[in-house]
């Protein structure tokens, strides 16, 4: 319940016949037994006649004066005596009692604490914004982060960024270090796109940099070595696959209705991430919208941006627009294995490696050969 126990007396009553409802017939049941003299009488209950002292045919002869009957059996009576039906009916109603009661009761408190309710929230707040304080402080001290430098030049510059939730899991589940990354943006080099395997990290070094990039907005120590940052109105993001069925959406649809929406609102001060677009329509016209999208944002948004693409055809894209780059997250074959190195480095990727993914992920030999 909402109301502690030992607040309201007949409430803690109501309780107590609930919660004491077999110790009160067990200890009824050895009184009767005395006082009658009938070693075998029992106390019971039952949904149709509800509670009842059981006589034997043999033993009626010792029934008290106080025993009314309330039903007969083949080989036995049932009785009931004043002190058991009254015990009945609070036994009966005392849960639906308890609980009005202490609905009663929690409106009243709430009616008391009325005129301290803006004294109440203004705690509340304060407790709030101190939590939050003193976890970053925690985190910040126990993962080893970096204060962020902000500068008025416009640009993004961390040295050895981490995911600080990738990072965690890494180290709960395996023990594994993670892979921490480099990123600079600037006036020079304003977009980079990523290419590389599946599982290679291009999400995870995507949201590390928002991340980043948001904990330092609001006056957090950041996971990094070092980080500067300029000036930043917003971080847009279009990451994931997902489709709105209740509005009738389709996964492409609502890629495209994000996308278009981060064209729109983008500036020179934000940051985009864009994972993957177009993958959700044909070959062609999905590049076409990628290059399209990322010329766009490079060529009139100029805004910050990581463009991670499965379409090598858009590593040509750096050579045609002078503040865009490739990068890639960098894998390594093995015989017929490949080992995800998670590591941003210079230039496009030389292959997506689909097939090793697919065979990792246990598709059938037949199929993957």
């Amino acid at each position: 319940g909402v109301i502690a126990g030992g607040f309201d007396p007949e409430l803690d009553e109501l309780r107590a016949i609930q919660d004491n409802c077999d110790g009160f017939l067990l200890e009824l049941e050895v009184r009767e037994r005395a006082r009658s003299g009938i070693a075998n009488l029992k106390v019971q209950f039952n949904r149709v006649h509800g509670f009842y002292i059981e006589v034997t045919q043999g033993q009626l002869d010792k029934v008290p004066a106080d025993y009314r009957r309330r039903q007969t059996l083949k080989n036995a009576e049932r009785f009931i005596t004043p002190e058991l039906k009254a015990f009945e009916d609070k036994a009966l109603s005392a849960q639906e009692r308890a609980l009005a009661r202490e609905k009663w009761l929690y409106d009243q408190v709430l009616d008391q604490l009325q005129e301290h309710v803006p004294a109440l929230t203004r705690l509340a707040r304060a407790v709030a914004s101190l939590d939050a304080l003193c976890a970053l402080a925690e985190r910040s001290l126990t993962l080893g982060w970096c204060r962020p430098q902000f500068i008025r030049e416009p640009g993004i510059e961390i040295v050895q960024g981490r995911h600080p939730v990738v990072e965690a899991r890494l180290a709960e589940i395996s023990g594994g270090s993670f892979i921490a990354n480099d990123t600079r943006l600037g006036p020079k080099q304003r977009m980079q796109v990523i290419t590389g395997p599946n599982m290679g990290g291009k999400s995870t070094y995507m949201r590390q940099v928002a991340i980043v990039c948001l904990l330092a907005s609001f006056g957090s120590y950041v996971p990094a070595t070092a980080c500067r940052l300029g000036p930043m109105d917003a971080i847009h993001t279009r990451i994931g696959a997902a489709d709105d069925l209740a509005n009738a959406q389709s996964t492409f649809m609502l890629e495209m209705t994000e996308a278009a929406q981060i064209l729109h609102a983008a500036t020179p001060a934000s940051l985009v991430l864009m994972d993957e677009i177009g993958r959700g329509t044909s070959t062609f016209d999905g590049l076409a919208l990628a290059s399209g999208i990322a010329a766009h944002l490079h060529d009139k948004t100029q805004a910050f941006t990581l463009f991670a693409t499965h379409y090598f055809e858009l590593t040509e894209f750096p050579a045609k627009h002078h503040a865009a780059v490739n990068v890639h997250v960098s894998a390594a074959e093995s015989g017929a294995d490949i080992v995800f190195l998670h590591e941003i480095q210079p230039g496009p990727a030389s292959r997506s490696y689909g097939i090793h993914v697919a065979r990792l992920a246990g598709m059938p030999a037949a199929v993957v050969n």
